[in-house]
């Protein structure tokens, strides 16, 4: 059985981001995944400037459109909009995102192989072995990447993984013509601990609902009535869910030898329900900690605690502030299109500069509203 130096499980942003960083410096990493690629994947496809940053290539061929204003919305009628001189997000359809990534990555040595159901994982002694529906394998590291409903983290942590929580979406895609040029939306108005939102993609809208919690239901029938309530009648393409990871601010310390990315590890944020740079950044993160080991140096183990500890801290905050906004959404409105925050909530956005401490500062900052409304 030939012997990687990396297996990386699951073939999106954050598996991407390992296999291409291990591939780039000279190791051999075997990326996995149980879909054929291109496949459909439900996401809303926005990437902030934070995210095109983290990303070790452009993206500029699978980019729809760039915006550089927010519509943040709270009611009938009652809408701010938060301008930037830059642009602030990149809108990508993720069918076409992960299927160019992964281009990349085949073309920096990576070898790609779909796979079958996961049966068993054994990280004993100085190797992992995968066993799997078609074949087993072996490696000196692997990176779980496959997801909220990570087949890895089971296996590692069984039912006991109680630190992990989960965020829900649904989203279709509406057709409108030339849909270039619309705003990009966040509507705080169709769900108590959520939003809506509709990103604009050239040829249709991504238009969907977000909760962070499990405390509200979402189904194909109130996205419809939301869609028609706000395009009317448009055509649209099929409802798909996407759960969330989240809650790895709070998970224990990673086993010697495998390391959990993206939602796999919880690192989405309940805060803006982005999940895209939290998978770039921890599947980076693990395969550093991997390359340096290889190297001789200290353990991936500790390294990889290392190089997650800001992103965690700030998904701590991001978790509390979560709870306070969606728990106040109409203090949390005012507060955060208020214009001594417009500037810095935009940019926060955009850049990952501190948003969850900017959400700390707003809910102290609402409390003037609270007590001169």
């Amino acid at each position: 059985m030939e012997r990687w130096d990396a297996i990386v499980v699951g073939a999106g942003p954050a598996g991407c981001a390992a296999a291409y960083d291990l591939a780039t410096a000279g190791r051999a990493v075997l990326l996995l995944d149980r879909a054929e690629f291109p496949r459909h994947k439900a996401c809303a496809g926005g990437l902030t400037r934070k995210s095109l940053r983290a990303l070790r290539y452009s993206v500029t061929p699978v980019v729809r459109e760039t915006v550089s204003a927010i519509v943040v919305e709270r009611r009938s009628g009652e809408t701010a909009t938060l301008a930037s001189r830059n642009a602030v997000c990149a809108m990508t359809v993720r069918q076409e995102l992960d299927h160019f990534c992964l281009q990349q990555i085949l073309r920096a040595g990576a070898k790609f192989e779909r796979i079958g159901a996961i049966a068993a994982l054994d990280a004993s002694g100085d190797n992992v072995t995968l066993r799997t529906a078609m074949a087993d394998y072996r490696g000196r590291f692997l990176v779980g990447a496959d997801g909220v409903h990570s087949r890895i983290r089971q296996l590692l942590e069984g039912d006991a993984a109680l630190w992990f929580r989960r965020g829900f979406a649904l989203e279709a895609e509406v057709r409108r013509g030339d849909g270039s040029g619309a705003d990009l939306v966040f509507d705080l108005a169709p769900v108590r601990r959520g939003y809506g939102w509709i990103f604009p993609k050239r040829d249709h809208v991504n238009v969907g609902l977000y909760i962070e919690s499990g405390e509200e239901k979402l189904d194909q029938p109130r996205l419809r009535a939301y869609i028609r309530e706000r395009f009317g009648d448009a055509s649209l393409g099929p409802i798909t869910g996407q759960y969330l990871g989240f809650g790895a601010g709070v998970a224990p310390p990673p086993q010697r030898r495998v390391f959990l990315a993206g939602d796999a590890g919880g690192f989405a944020d309940p805060l803006t329900g982005e999940g895209i740079y939290g998978a770039i950044a921890s599947g980076q993160a693990a395969a550093a900690a991997i390359e340096e080991e290889l190297r001789g140096g200290p353990s991936a183990q500790r390294t990889f605690v290392q190089k997650t500890a800001q992103l965690r801290q700030d998904l701590v905050l991001s978790a509390s502030g979560a709870r306070w906004f969606y728990g106040n959404l109409d203090l949390g409105y005012r507060a955060l299109t208020a214009p001594v925050f417009r500037g810095a909530v935009i940019n926060a956005y955009a850049n990952g500069t501190k948003i969850a401490a900017l959400a700390n500062a707003i809910r102290r900052f609402s409390r003037v509203f609270a007590t001169s409304a």
